[in-house]
Parts: C-alpha cells; structure tokens; sequence
C-alpha cells in the first residue's frame, strides 16, 4: 500500500512518515525546494527519538516529490495512493486544496484523506473544499500526540533529521474513512473523535501552553526548565486537573484519564533533550487564548463541571500579558480587551477571573518567588538548561 504525506515539516516527517513506513506502506512525501532534494539524495530521513540521556535514531525510507516544480509528478502520487495526509499546519490547508482536487479527480479507487493538523474541522474543511472531487473518498482530521521539536536540513553525508519526544499516539475518526487504518502502529480510531479531541486539547495542550505562558514570565527559556520551577510545576497540575474535571463531567472516565496520566504528562513536559522552547509552544497566542481553543475552551468545561478554573485563568492571563499592546490600565477596559481576545461576553465569569489575575501580573509576587514589575517581553531570560 501507498502513503503520500502532503507536507515535509516537522510533523509530516516526525510523525505521519514514521508511523507509516511502520506498517509496511510505501512512503511518498510532497514538499518544496531544498528539504525535497535532501530526502532524495539519501533517500530516507532520520526520525531521532529522545528522552534524558537516551536517545535512537531511526532510519525512514521514502521517496519526495516537489509539488511545486513538479505539480503533475504531485497530482499521480496523490492518484495512485491509499492513503494522504496533510501536515501543512491548519492555516496552510486551503493553499493545497488545487493539488488535492486534481489528484483525488484522477483516482481510480477510494482514497482516503487524514489531516495531521490536531484540528477538530480539518477533515471537513478539506471534504468541503475539494468539492464534488470527494465522492467515494474518505476525509477525517487526526489528534496527533507527539512533540517533535526540531528538523534538521541534509548536507551531503547528513540526511534530513528530525528530533521527536518517544511518545507517538493519533486517534482519527473511523466512521469518517472508508478503509479501516486501525493495523497502523500507535493509531486509534474511534466513532467519538470529539471526545479524544477534546482530550488531547483540555489537559495535554492545556497544560503545555500554561507551562509556555507561566515559563515566559519567569524568565524560563525552555519549557523542561520551567516545569521544573516548583510553583510552575503545581500550576501546570492544576490547570491540567480543571481539565480533566471538564472531562470527566462530560465524557467520562475513560476520555478524562487519571491524575496520574497528567503526571506523565508533565514528565513529557521535562524532557530537556527536546530542547523545545517556551516561545515556540506559546506562539499563536490569540488562537490559543480563544473561545473554543486549549485553554479558554478547557477553563468553560470546567465551569460546566462546577469547578472554578482558577489555575487556567492564570494561564489565560499570563498569555494575554505577553502580548505587548493587549493590556490596558483600566478594570473596564482590561475586561473588555480579555472578552475581545477570547472571545467571550463582557459578563462571562472567566472573564472576570482573567481580568482579575491580568491585573495582578503587574505586581510584585503575582508568583510567590517573581517579581513581575516589568512586563514578559522586557523580562530578561534565564534558563536552568
């Protein structure tokens, strides 16, 4: 069987290809430019896992394809594969719509389509935008549970290397697809692909961008040092459980995990051979502080759920308060500005907590051991790396 990953970053290569080449397909990978010509003069990428000191690197055989300079070598790999998935990053989704179509109207047999994005629309949008080029096709978007922080670019005796965290789990939506892809190594499919979506969002992405966020204003460069901060460490638990909480009042046990599933968790978090950084996990801030997003969507599960989700509304906080010209001197206009950011009404009572805790950062002790005169941006770095 073939698979065609449309998108040779981090993800594509460090995720999709890997699992992939595991199950015995064929890989094929669609890029651009110099990353294209670096995986076909080695003919594989290195998939390099790391956790502390130990560290196994991992031969991935495939073949690339530049769909640009070659869009019609791109449009028969997309015809004649079994499976595509994408791993442009959502926004890129509709640049690759005209490629998609073209390929998926020259296939003779069903082709189902994964969207590696961690979007929960990703399949529809792509289902929609292809149009009637859809029929008789398979469309579902992917919860995909794996750092992998960095890629490397080939040099004459070095192939492309990516560098990824051991953990490697996705979840895709079975009734969506018309084969059945649950033999491929770490995917789970499931009829409530919402559940697991929110899952990954309202703990693991929860968690990660409080730690970013909470790292950024102590100075932390790295995200495994600032998990290691005693205070940060309790306050990324603590907005992970209003999650789970959120969770388990909606979904059940088996969706909301355990405390010691976020213990893990934050173990991931404090892999420093990752080197990931607190402004890499922390960028995108308005989409991440938005109303359905990790942070914001979990902060209001956890309110339906009865609980006040007070260790979230510090991570919504110290978000909005690295960004430069988001906050203003007044409580209105600060209340107003957060319903603006997130998307909320004025009244809603995670406003009233946000605002409230924003207005605290400007003062000494906001963290027992910071003093948070200047704001983040200004606030020299320092990291326990």
């Amino acid at each position: 069987m073939k698979a065609v990953i449309i998108g040779a970053g981090r993800v594509g290569l460090g995720c999709a290809a890997d699992i992939l080449e595991r199950a015995g397909m064929e890989v094929v990978v669609l890029g651009r430019g110099e990353i294209v010509e670096g995986l076909n003069l080695h003919g594989h990428a290195l998939v390099r896992t790391v956790d502390g000191a130990t560290a196994t690197t991992r031969e991935v055989p495939l073949r690339a394809v530049d769909m640009q300079a070659d869009h019609a070598a791109a449009v028969v790999e997309i015809a004649s594969a079994d499976l595509v998935c994408t791993a442009v990053g959502p926004r890129n989704l509709e640049a690759i719509l005209p490629l998609l179509t073209e390929g998926l109207e020259a296939a003779t047999l069903p082709v189902d389509v994964i969207a590696f994005e961690n979007t929960e629309d990703a399949g529809t949008i792509l289902r929609r935008g292809v149009g009637a080029a859809a029929d008789g096709h398979g469309f579902s978007p992917a919860v995909v549970d794996r750092v992998v922080a960095h890629r490397e670019h080939a040099g004459e005796d070095r192939p492309v290397m990516v560098t990824a965290e051991p953990t490697c789990r996705v979840v895709v939506d079975g009734g969506a697809l018309v084969r059945d892809w649950s033999h491929l190594p770490t995917v789970r499919t499931t009829e409530d692909f919402r559940a697991w979506f929110h899952a990954k969002l309202h703990c693991y992405s929860a968690g990660h961008a409080t730690a970013a966020y909470l790292g950024q204003l102590k100075g932390y460069r790295y995200v495994h040092a600032a998990v290691a901060d005693p205070e940060i460490a309790a306050l990324v638990l603590g907005a992970m459980e209003e999650g789970r909480q959120g969770l388990l009042h909606r979904y059940g046990p088996e969706v909301a995990g355990t405390p010691e599933d976020l213990q893990a968790i934050l173990h991931r978090f404090g892999n420093a051979a990752l080197g990931d950084t607190t402004a890499r996990v922390g960028r995108d801030v308005s989409r991440k502080v938005s109303r359905k997003d990790r942070l914001v969507g979990a902060a209001r599960a956890a309110r339906r759920a009865g609980l006040e989700p007070v260790n979230l509304g510090y991570a919504v906080a110290a978000a909005l308060h690295t960004l430069p010209t988001a906050a203003p001197a007044s409580g209105t206009h600060r209340a107003e500005a957060v319903a603006r950011l997130t998307g909320l009404k004025p009244g809603n009572s995670i406003v009233t907590l946000v605002q409230n805790t924003w207005a605290g950062l400007g003062s000494r002790a906001a963290l027992l051991s910071l003093d948070l005169a200047l704001p983040a941006w200004e606030a020299p770095i320092r990291s326990a790396a």
